[in-house]
């Protein structure tokens, strides 16, 4: 039997997981929810959000594709006392808090979230769970340059900002430190790129605003730069993004190394979304409830039962 699939929010991650579901022949694309009128490229059916409870036994998973900042806090609470969930939640700070209160809701329904499910958090979380288990050393990561989904989107939620985006770049001086095993705290691993639509009078308390937004551009090197929409535009185009992990050990003498480079952040995202779907059929299976992470779900969760065999036989 193939898997009803919902999708909430259509931005980027929402049109990039549409047209992932319609792509796999084991999943049904039922309908997508948005608090914005739009229309779907592929005629998929577009409901408002207030219209989500109506769809209950007609859908078994729903992929949760809005912001961490000013959605995915609310919206995953709601929908989790109808539906199994993944989201995509980036707010590194709250996860623990978050998973621990989603939990309980999710039990008390009887249903699967899976939070946290992109790749920074998500799989670069299992990677450095990995590389500590076996060094005992605490891994460095570095972001970009590329645009983060997460921050460009807590931008455009400041009052007064017609619209916005954010680049990540490494600290070249302590990426080349963190690949020698040198970790300085004095120097900032990131500087944060804005790049901002609004009318000029309204551009200084903006730009302190987004500087001191806590968990995400605040005591961080941040520029805010007020541009035209034709130049944000040309801007938003480029969807690349790339990602590393580093642990240098003394103790062991060992370097690991991880990374992962994109043409497509949204597209990259929604490949991982789509992967944990068959986790969360699996722990239903197992009559497993409850929230978690890519952390603790086991990596055969994955893929279909049947395929188990010749996982080993491929991968081990």
């Amino acid at each position: 039997m193939k898997t009803n699939i919902g999708i909430v929010g259509y931005g980027n991650l929402g049109k990039a997981a549409e047209k992932q579901v319609l792509s796999n022949k084991n999943f049904n694309l039922i309908a997508i929810f948005s608090r914005r009128t739009v229309k779907s490229a592929y005629g998929t059916l577009i409901e408002p959000y207030d219209n989500i409870k109506l769809f209950q036994g007609k859908i078994d998973i729903m992929l949760l594709c809005g912001g961490s900042f000013n959605d995915l806090e609310t919206q995953t609470a709601e929908i989790l006392k109808y539906y199994n969930c993944i989201n995509t939640f980036d707010n590194h700070q709250k996860i623990s808090t978050e998973l621990s209160s989603l939990n309980n809701i999710a039990k008390q329904h009887n249903h699967i979230l899976i939070m946290s499910c992109g790749w920074d958090p998500g799989i670069f979380s299992v990677i450095r769970a990995l590389m500590f288990s076996i060094t005992k050393t605490t891994p460095t990561t570095f972001w970009g340059k590329g645009i983060s989904m997460g921050h460009s989107d807590v931008i455009r939620q400041v009052d007064g900002v017609y619209d916005g985006i954010q680049f990540t770049i490494p600290n070249k001086k302590s990426l080349t430190l963190a690949k020698k095993g040198i970790f300085d705290s004095n120097i900032k691993r990131h500087f944060r790129e804005c790049f901002v639509v609004a009318e000029a009078k309204n551009q200084p308390k903006i730009e302190y605003k987004i500087k001191n937004i806590p968990n995400y551009f605040k005591d961080q090197p941040t520029s805010v730069h007020f541009v035209s929409h034709e130049l944000l535009l040309k801007l938003k185009n480029k969807l690349s993004h790339k990602g590393e992990v580093i642990c240098v050990s003394k103790t062991t003498k060992s370097k690991l190394h991880f990374s992962v480079s994109m043409e497509s952040n949204p597209e990259f995202t929604s490949n991982i979304i789509m992967a944990y779907i068959n986790a969360v059929i699996n722990l239903k299976k197992h009559k497993i409830t409850g929230s978690f992470t890519p952390l603790d779900i086991p990596i055969s969760f994955l893929f279909d039962d049947g395929h188990k065999n010749s996982l080993i036989e491929k991968f081990c």
